[in-house]
């Protein structure tokens, strides 16, 4: 009996220590303003980001002038560390939706909306 109940709480913390806190930070972006230079850095933590799995959309005016990209493309944790800049052209509320998976991750994925607010 007290075989069964160590290997219940053996495995019960063993599953739990795989387990990965996947995070992007910051939680809300800061607001930007017509024709004013706009840069703000992402950083993902908890693994390390599979390139070919990480996308962004994002629902802006194709003129808009604002671009989403790694750091440093060459680096080979280029996409835990993302940059959103540019000067925007147009007043509103939009969205941006970040999407990765990671290695040795499992199952584990990030997906995480942002508000993108442009004020005059």
């Amino acid at each position: 009996m007290k075989f069964n109940k160590l290997a219940v709480i053996f495995l019960s913390l063993s599953l739990c220590g795989c387990s990965k806190d996947y995070n992007i930070e910051p939680n809300k972006l800061p607001i930007a303003h017509i024709g004013k230079e706009y840069n703000q850095t992402l950083k993902i933590t908890g693994g390390r980001v599979i390139p070919q799995s990480f996308e962004v959309k994002d629902n802006f005016p194709s003129d808009m002038n604002i671009s989403i990209e790694p750091i440093d493309q060459n680096e080979a944790d280029a996409y835990n560390n993302l940059k959103i800049s540019g000067v925007p052209k147009h007043k509103g509320t939009f969205t941006i939706n970040i999407y990765a998976s990671f290695y040795a991750g499992g199952d584990g994925e990030l997906d995480k909306t942002y508000e993108f607010v442009v004020k005059e």
